[in-house]
Protein backbone atom coordinates (compact mmCIF):
# COMPACT_ATOMS: atom_id res chain seq x y z
CA UNK A 1 0.00 0.00 0.00
CA UNK A 2 1.51 3.73 -0.98
CA UNK A 3 -0.18 6.63 1.26
CA UNK A 4 1.90 9.72 -1.09
CA UNK A 5 1.24 13.51 -0.06
CA UNK A 6 2.43 16.36 -2.07
CA UNK A 7 3.10 19.64 -0.18
CA UNK A 8 4.34 22.99 -0.80
CA UNK A 9 6.25 25.96 1.12
CA UNK A 10 5.38 29.32 0.05
CA UNK A 11 7.65 31.71 -1.41
CA UNK A 12 7.44 35.40 -2.35
CA UNK A 13 8.96 37.39 -5.04
CA UNK A 14 8.70 39.54 -8.30
CA UNK A 15 12.32 38.37 -9.37
CA UNK A 16 14.32 35.30 -9.88
CA UNK A 17 17.19 36.57 -7.12
CA UNK A 18 13.81 37.17 -4.43
CA UNK A 19 13.04 33.60 -5.35
CA UNK A 20 15.65 31.95 -5.07
CA UNK A 21 16.71 34.11 -1.64
CA UNK A 22 12.91 32.61 -0.50
CA UNK A 23 14.26 28.96 -1.30
CA UNK A 24 17.70 28.83 0.13
CA UNK A 25 15.80 30.31 3.20
CA UNK A 26 12.43 28.30 3.80
CA UNK A 27 13.55 25.78 1.20
CA UNK A 28 13.75 21.95 3.15
CA UNK A 29 16.08 20.38 5.23
CA UNK A 30 17.33 17.09 4.21
CA UNK A 31 17.53 14.95 7.56
CA UNK A 32 20.73 13.05 6.25
CA UNK A 33 23.37 15.80 5.93
CA UNK A 34 21.61 18.64 6.93
CA UNK A 35 20.96 20.60 3.75
CA UNK A 36 18.50 22.78 2.47
CA UNK A 37 17.03 22.04 -0.84
CA UNK A 38 14.60 22.98 -3.22
CA UNK A 39 12.93 20.45 -2.84
CA UNK A 40 12.68 16.72 -0.93
CA UNK A 41 11.00 14.06 -1.39
CA UNK A 42 11.23 11.59 2.42
CA UNK A 43 9.95 7.86 2.19
CA UNK A 44 9.71 5.66 4.91
CA UNK A 45 8.68 1.40 4.40
CA UNK A 46 6.94 -0.85 7.16
CA UNK A 47 6.54 -4.11 6.38
CA UNK A 48 4.70 -6.58 8.37
CA UNK A 49 3.68 -10.62 7.85
CA UNK A 50 2.20 -13.66 9.74
CA UNK A 51 4.31 -16.98 9.79
CA UNK A 52 2.16 -20.32 10.05
CA UNK A 53 3.55 -23.70 10.45
CA UNK A 54 3.26 -25.83 7.10
CA UNK A 55 3.98 -29.36 7.82
CA UNK A 56 7.15 -29.24 9.61
CA UNK A 57 8.24 -25.79 7.71
CA UNK A 58 7.62 -22.11 8.55
CA UNK A 59 6.34 -20.15 6.11
CA UNK A 60 5.29 -16.84 5.47
CA UNK A 61 1.49 -15.70 4.77
CA UNK A 62 -0.76 -12.25 4.68
CA UNK A 63 2.70 -9.90 4.25
CA UNK A 64 2.15 -6.33 3.82
CA UNK A 65 4.57 -3.32 2.87
CA UNK A 66 3.61 0.11 3.77
CA UNK A 67 4.90 2.81 1.48
CA UNK A 68 4.97 6.35 3.09
CA UNK A 69 6.05 9.34 0.74
CA UNK A 70 6.08 12.89 1.09
CA UNK A 71 7.17 15.17 -1.64
CA UNK A 72 7.17 18.91 -0.95
CA UNK A 73 8.50 21.32 -3.13
CA UNK A 74 8.30 25.56 -3.69
CA UNK A 75 4.51 27.09 -4.78
CA UNK A 76 5.12 30.61 -5.69
CA UNK A 77 2.11 32.38 -4.56
CA UNK A 78 2.64 35.66 -7.07
CA UNK A 79 3.00 33.96 -10.02
CA UNK A 80 -0.30 35.34 -11.57
CA UNK A 81 0.83 39.14 -10.90
CA UNK A 82 4.62 37.98 -12.21
CA UNK A 83 6.33 39.47 -15.62
CA UNK A 84 5.36 36.71 -18.31
CA UNK A 85 9.12 36.09 -19.11
CA UNK A 86 9.44 35.03 -15.26
CA UNK A 87 6.74 32.96 -15.24
CA UNK A 88 7.82 30.66 -18.12
CA UNK A 89 11.33 30.81 -16.11
CA UNK A 90 9.66 29.48 -13.17
CA UNK A 91 7.44 27.12 -14.99
CA UNK A 92 10.44 25.28 -16.31
CA UNK A 93 12.33 25.43 -13.10
CA UNK A 94 8.98 24.15 -11.32
CA UNK A 95 8.23 20.79 -14.22
CA UNK A 96 12.29 19.94 -13.76
CA UNK A 97 12.04 19.96 -9.90
CA UNK A 98 9.03 17.75 -9.65
CA UNK A 99 10.84 15.36 -12.63
CA UNK A 100 13.70 15.12 -10.58
CA UNK A 101 11.72 14.14 -7.52
CA UNK A 102 9.47 11.47 -9.16
CA UNK A 103 12.76 9.65 -9.69
CA UNK A 104 13.04 9.82 -5.97
CA UNK A 105 8.85 8.16 -5.76
CA UNK A 106 10.47 5.74 -8.43
CA UNK A 107 13.21 4.30 -6.53
CA UNK A 108 11.07 4.21 -2.95
CA UNK A 109 8.77 2.52 -5.18
CA UNK A 110 11.05 -0.42 -6.64
CA UNK A 111 12.51 -0.80 -2.92
CA UNK A 112 8.68 -1.49 -1.77
CA UNK A 113 8.53 -4.18 -4.46
CA UNK A 114 11.79 -5.22 -3.32
CA UNK A 115 10.51 -5.92 0.36
CA UNK A 116 7.09 -7.06 -0.99
CA UNK A 117 8.51 -9.43 -3.47
CA UNK A 118 11.40 -10.96 -1.21
CA UNK A 119 8.84 -11.78 1.17
CA UNK A 120 6.54 -13.63 -0.66
CA UNK A 121 9.63 -15.78 -2.31
CA UNK A 122 11.35 -16.17 1.22
CA UNK A 123 10.95 -19.74 1.27
CA UNK A 124 10.39 -22.09 4.50
CA UNK A 125 12.78 -23.00 7.51
CA UNK A 126 12.00 -25.27 9.96
CA UNK A 127 12.70 -22.75 12.58
CA UNK A 128 10.73 -19.86 13.28
CA UNK A 129 13.40 -17.75 14.61
CA UNK A 130 15.28 -18.22 11.83
CA UNK A 131 13.06 -17.96 9.35
CA UNK A 132 12.13 -14.48 11.58
CA UNK A 133 16.08 -14.00 11.43
CA UNK A 134 16.52 -13.95 7.86
CA UNK A 135 13.79 -12.13 7.12
CA UNK A 136 15.11 -9.10 9.17
CA UNK A 137 18.75 -9.81 8.14
CA UNK A 138 17.83 -9.48 4.55
CA UNK A 139 14.96 -6.77 4.39
CA UNK A 140 17.37 -4.13 6.05
CA UNK A 141 19.82 -5.01 3.59
CA UNK A 142 17.18 -4.25 0.39
CA UNK A 143 16.20 -0.75 2.56
CA UNK A 144 19.90 -0.43 2.89
CA UNK A 145 20.40 -1.00 -0.66
CA UNK A 146 17.92 1.21 -1.72
CA UNK A 147 18.49 3.81 0.14
CA UNK A 148 21.78 3.52 -1.72
CA UNK A 149 20.54 3.92 -4.72
CA UNK A 150 18.38 6.88 -3.56
CA UNK A 151 21.66 9.06 -3.02
CA UNK A 152 23.31 7.80 -5.94
CA UNK A 153 20.18 9.31 -8.20
CA UNK A 154 21.20 12.63 -5.98
CA UNK A 155 24.86 12.80 -6.43
CA UNK A 156 24.32 11.75 -10.33
CA UNK A 157 22.00 13.86 -10.97
CA UNK A 158 23.73 16.90 -8.64
CA UNK A 159 20.25 17.06 -6.95
CA UNK A 160 18.51 17.85 -9.66
CA UNK A 161 20.65 20.22 -11.53
CA UNK A 162 21.49 17.75 -14.37
CA UNK A 163 17.99 17.86 -14.81
CA UNK A 164 17.13 21.44 -15.47
CA UNK A 165 15.81 21.76 -11.66
CA UNK A 166 18.09 25.22 -10.88
CA UNK A 167 16.37 28.45 -10.66
CA UNK A 168 18.68 30.56 -12.56
CA UNK A 169 20.62 33.90 -10.09
CA UNK A 170 19.15 36.45 -12.84
CA UNK A 171 16.26 36.22 -15.49
CA UNK A 172 17.38 36.67 -18.80
CA UNK A 173 16.81 40.03 -20.07
CA UNK A 174 13.96 40.66 -22.83
CA UNK A 175 15.14 42.20 -25.93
Amino acid sequence: MVKRRNETYQITGSSVHDLRQMINRDGPTNSDDGKRYDGLTEWSLKWDYKLKRHGKMWIVVNRTVLLDIKVLTPRWTDFQTAPGILRTQWQIYRANLLRHEEGHVRVALRAANAIDKYLGTCGASSSMEKLRNDIQKNTRALLKQYRKIDQSYDQRTRHGATQGATLAKRAPRAE
